[in-house]
């Protein structure tokens, strides 16, 4: 209308309703309207809330916590509160989710397996989850490896056959909560455990997985004492793959045929029986965790040997670099000999005799029936 004027409040919004900026502005304090007043966007006050136990602490399984982990032994029960009958496995005075131990399981012992683990994985340090009294765990401890064991069961570690146990054996009930290593390691060693452990308490052992840069670990495809996890090799590997672990079809085929062949060959373990590390050729899977396998102090690992001998059916046959005599007998220096501490610990058949000497000891006399599966 002619001589109208405009209101200068007039004049302001229609600049404002120019800017883009301005809708930005408006949805922003929207926002902050929802988030402070009753809504029929979010619950109401008289919604039932989530119940969190004051001491519960979230945290990703991807990493141990920052803080240092805190060993919880298992409650131990009386006699009269031991109604149950636990035939051939160990764990007197432990609860009923523990113990599951024999006082000899061949079919989780290979030490071709452990061999293969030293001298083509190059592991140095392992963590036992699970050990039982430690026989798989002395094995790496008596050859050179920076070996822990972990375990649940107090009558196992009771009799525990670890050098040092103050230092190499930690009792832990992963069922009270989470435990890891104060420092990474190589190599998880992981048999006849998982199966033993209700997927609810999952979260509390593996934080102890993350501190390793291999894990070896096997599952049960049966029965047992206290098998509350029993499944296949698909539902296992997913698991560990939804936390991030890398799973090895080559290692693992790797493993199995590994132990597999150690039985084929009859090679003698003990009481007249020959190593059948079942668990491990029928069930163990490998996995990578490049989170750990990445650093530094884990760069020995994979130490196979890298110079170039030969072929033998069809395979590449490696050797030590550095100076050797070659078939003429001339010498070649031309390749760079390994730094020593990107090689395998080496094995000595002391060090198998020793081994299977404390085994050995730590067994009933033949007379005795044996407690074995």
């Amino acid at each position: 209308m002619k001589g109208h004027k405009v209101l200068p409040s007039v004049i302001v919004a229609r600049s404002l309703l120019r800017k883009p900026v301005f809708f930005s502005l408006l949805g922003f304090l929207f926002v902050i309207y929802l988030y402070s007043s009753p809504s029929p966007f979010r619950s109401s006050p008289s919604s039932s809330p989530i119940i969190i136990p004051d001491n519960y602490q979230f945290y990703s399984t991807y990493r141990p916590p920052p803080h240092p982990a805190v060993a919880m032994p298992s409650v131990r029960i009386s006699a009269a509160e031991e109604t149950f009958d636990r035939k051939i496995y160990g764990g007197a005075g432990d609860k009923a989710h523990l113990g599951g131990f024999t006082e000899l399981d061949l079919m989780g012992i290979s030490p071709a397996v452990w061999t293969l683990m030293l001298q083509y994985f190059g592991v140095k340090s392992m963590l036992d989850v699970g050990c039982g009294k430690g026989v798989s765990t002395t094995w790496f401890a008596l050859h050179g490896v920076d070996a822990l064991c972990v375990e649940g069961s107090h009558d196992a570690v009771e009799i525990n056959l670890m050098p040092d146990k103050a230092k190499q054996v930690v009792e832990h009930d992963f069922s009270r909560g989470p435990w890891w290593p104060s420092k990474t390691v190589d190599a998880v060693w992981c048999v006849e455990f998982t199966e033993h452990v209700g997927r609810n308490f999952h979260a509390n052992y593996l934080p102890a997985f993350h501190q390793a840069a291999f894990i070896f670990v096997s599952h049960s495809h049966w029965g047992g004492w206290h098998h509350v996890e029993v499944h296949n090799d698909v539902w296992w590997k997913a698991k560990f793959q939804a936390h991030g672990f890398v799973y090895s079809e080559d290692l693992t085929q790797m493993v199995r045929e590994t132990a597999k062949k150690e039985k084929q060959d009859n090679i003698a373990a003990f009481r007249g029986q020959n190593y059948n590390a079942q668990h491990v050729w029928t069930t163990m899977q490998v996995f990578i965790n490049p989170a750990v396998a990445s650093l530094a102090q884990h760069a020995h690992l994979f130490a196979e040997d890298g110079c170039y001998e030969g072929r033998e059916n069809g395979q590449l046959v490696h050797k030590p670099c550095g100076e050797y005599v070659k078939r003429d007998g001339t010498k070649d220096s031309t390749h760079t000999a390994m730094d020593p501490n990107f090689l395998p610990l080496e094995i000595t058949p002391e060090q198998d005799e020793k081994w299977k000497k404390l085994i050995q000891t730590s067994l009933p006399p033949v007379d005795e029936p044996p407690n074995e599966i």
